[in-house]
């Protein structure tokens, strides 16, 4: 007896991806790039290697850029429909519902963000020994790529909660579901989700399950863009199996992809308002940030003709206030005697961002609490969540810390491009550095 096809698949790609933001301000998730392809590419790709030949893509947010870029699907052996949502999302199972007239009586639906590099064939022939509605895939994640939300013993499915996972729980729904048409008929009005239905389904005994050993891969995060692209790279280059070089510029990479462009706008634009009224920068930073900010000086007075200092250039006054007034205020102590006021603007390179009660750079938070007084601008560039700098800054830009072993030298390598960044912006250049000068 021949094997009857493999079902077509529902892609739910119609998502916002606020998780990804800003690479999906004005690009959809599905085109995100991965090793030098659109992450839809890739995706589509690994269908067609599993045998599956139809597909349609419910799609919302930019959609339209979606059915440019895929067409008819024949460039990668699929044939493609699509099936948008229209002005109100509907949720990821009204989603699939809206979808209906071009799905058949059963389908695959799987997220738009997931590679799910399993035995397609094997869910299917489980979905229809089970005789059930609905079938969830699962994985044994142990919460080892997310948080574990499946109970699952014996070859069934107990217990199933997306939102508030339960003890025990060493599974995780995997992201490919199989559905007779009837499930999504009559759903709630509005908006109503796929774990919902999940759930319903599976109170009502309806709901099967079948284990997949192998991975799942996603593109909803900066985490899950980093390993796919490992994955994807070839054998053995999953993170796990990444030396420490290509994992800390994977690391690199991520960072840059979250620093959020209108912090660093806002500081640019507070600098050129500063040099326009005639006021003074002074640039503040301990240990390697110190560094940093002797460097930045240079650049701001040499390039963007912004009056700046840093008081940890005078090693003198530094380390005689040190030795007779103590740590705590030689900053306050020294913005002081330069007379602060109004017009001026502090801007700080640190790691912790200062934190009072924890006695971490001290110095910090007294000089922004002179600043304050003195009615100056203040603005950052700091690590972690930022601690008292983001607190009372004007304009922070924060540097995202995606590995907590490596904050410090992600933090202070990210002052350097940021500061390069603002003293090349159009806003603040007005002499070319000396390459730049050559002809």
């Amino acid at each position: 007896m021949a094997e009857r096809p493999l079902l077509p698949v529902a892609i739910l790609a119609g998502g916002l991806a606020t998780r990804v933001r800003p690479l999906t301000a004005a690009l959809p998730k599905a085109l995100l790039d991965i090793n030098g392809e659109p992450f839809l590419t890739h995706q589509l790709r690994l269908l067609r290697s599993r045998g599956i030949e139809r597909a349609v893509l419910c799609v919302a947010h930019l959609g339209e850029r979606i059915r440019e870029f895929a067409g008819t699907g024949e460039r990668f052996g699929l044939r493609l429909d699509y099936s948008f949502d229209g002005p109100e999302l509907k949720g990821t199972a009204g989603a699939v519902a809206n979808a209906l007239p071009l799905l058949g009586d059963a389908f695959f639906v799987l997220y738009g963000d997931s590679y799910l590099p399993c035995d397609y064939r094997a869910v299917q022939n489980a979905f229809f020994s089970s005789g059930k509605p609905a079938l969830m895939t699962v994985f044994p994640n142990q919460d080892r790529w997310d948080r574990s939300n499946v109970l699952f013993a014996d070859g069934c499915l107990r217990a199933y909660d997306k939102k508030n996972p339960g003890a025990g729980m060493r599974h995780i729904d995997y992201g490919l579901g199989v559905f007779r048409r009837e499930v999504f008929r009559d759903l709630p009005a509005g908006g109503y989700d796929l774990a919902a239905l999940y759930q319903d389904l599976l109170s009502r005994g309806e709901l099967a399950a079948f284990e997949v050993r192998e991975r799942f891969y996603e593109v909803g995060s900066f985490e899950g863009l980093r390993d796919l692209a490992a994955h994807l790279a070839g054998p053995d280059r999953g993170p796990d199996n990444m030396s420490f070089t290509e994992q800390y510029l994977a690391e690199v990479q991520a960072i840059v992809s979250r620093l959020d462009t209108r912090a660093i706008d806002s500081v640019v634009q507070m600098l050129a308002a500063t040099r326009e009224r005639g006021g003074r920068l002074f640039i503040l930073g301990v240990g390697g940030s110190a560094a940093n900010a002797s460097h930045a000086v240079n650049d701001f007075r040499k390039l963007a003709g912004i009056e700046a200092y840093a008081p940890t250039d005078n090693v003198s006054e530094l380390t005689a206030r040190t030795n007779d007034e103590g740590w705590a205020s030689v900053f306050e102590a020294w913005l002081r005697v330069s007379r602060l006021r109004a017009g001026d603007t502090v801007l700080v390179f640190s790691v912790g961002g200062g934190d009072a009660e924890r006695q971490v750079s001290p110095n910090l938070v007294a000089a922004l609490d002179y600043a304050r007084a003195a009615g100056a601008s203040i603005a950052g560039i700091v690590g972690r969540d930022g601690g008292y700098t983001a607190k009372v800054s004007a304009a922070c830009v924060i540097v995202p810390a995606l590995e907590p072993s490596r904050v410090t030298p992600h933090s202070e390598a990210f002052q350097a491009v940021l500061w390069h960044l603002m003293v090349s912006h159009p806003l603040l250049r007005r002499n070319p550095a000396r390459w730049e000068s050559l002809q």
